[in-house]
């Protein structure tokens, strides 16, 4: 089950689209995503090439944000079949991570990824995908578990005034 796959943040600049958008539906994504404020859909990728499999608006969504990562699941060939949706084109797993090294992009909705089990809903605060200035870690994959509690810890400090007691038990 997909579900029960972690979530990694990967920073947007190391992603690889292999396919066009229609820039219409990235930018009403782009408007949906920033009104919700929250990332509801990780962006499944080829674990070793970082090659989109599914989510190029999304991809192309998160970059109009200027987003600095997003939410992924980091999947291999082996869990996914993939078929063309447009004759004319080859469309194996090989070709897709050519196609997303070379930059040679296929036409839009060209290659339809077929997952074992549906996608997991994140629901990720669009606050923690933007870049704050501070300087990213060297890895290029972030566990969400480890970046979402440093980041709900900065924010707790912010808001929570001092002398608060924030353990049941523990006087203020």
């Amino acid at each position: 089950m997909l579900c029960s796959l972690p979530i990694h943040f990967v920073r947007i600049d190391l992603i690889r689209p292999n396919e066009r958008h229609h820039p219409e539906h990235a930018a009403a994504l782009a408007d949906t995503i920033m009104r919700e404020q929250l990332w509801r859909i990780p962006i499944t990728l080829e674990r070793n090439s970082l090659a989109v499999m599914d989510g190029h608006h999304r991809f192309e969504a998160a970059r109009r944000l200027k987003l600095s990562h997003v939410p992924c699941l980091l999947l291999d060939y082996e869990q996914v079949e993939v078929i063309a949706t447009q004759q004319g084109y080859i469309v194996t797993p090989q070709e897709i991570v050519r196609r997303a090294r070379t930059g040679d992009l296929y036409p839009p909705k060209t290659t339809r990824h077929r997952f074992p089990s549906p996608l997991p809903v994140c629901n990720i605060s669009l606050w923690l995908l933007q870049d704050r200035g501070a300087p990213l870690p060297s890895s290029a994959v972030r566990s969400v578990d480890r970046h979402a509690a440093k980041m709900i810890r900065k924010s707790a400090e912010r808001w929570i005034p001092s002398g608060f007691a924030t353990r049941p038990g523990n006087p203020p």
